[in-house]
């Protein structure tokens, strides 16, 4: 899985569906994705996450905790009560995380 630079929340849900690609979004510190609100507690121990988005029928985060693919959790679009708006601005904020490297 190749992690090309994502320009905008458009392209990456582009190559998400129409590529059928996992889409590197970022990886940042258990630290940064509790800032983002994400409740880590549950998870355990762990240093960094890399976060993707995919589609399996309907949009997708996955998150890779410590670069595991054993160790990971999905957030489905839907689990936001459908809010597409909400669901649009964790992508925009992941985004923009992922700049910052």
């Amino acid at each position: 899985m190749t992690q090309q630079k994502i320009r905008n929340v458009s392209e990456a849900l582009f190559r998400a569906k129409e590529e059928e690609q996992d889409v590197f979004l970022c990886s940042i510190s258990k630290e940064e994705l509790e800032r983002t609100g994400f409740d880590a507690s549950v998870f355990g121990f762990f240093e960094f996450v890399n976060i993707y988005l995919q589609w399996d029928g309907e949009y997708q985060i996955k998150y890779e905790f410590d670069g595991d693919p054993s160790q990971t959790h999905y957030f489905y679009q839907h689990e936001g009560g459908n809010d597409k708006e909400t669901f649009m601005e964790i992508l925009e904020e992941y985004l923009a995380l992922g700049e910052g490297r």
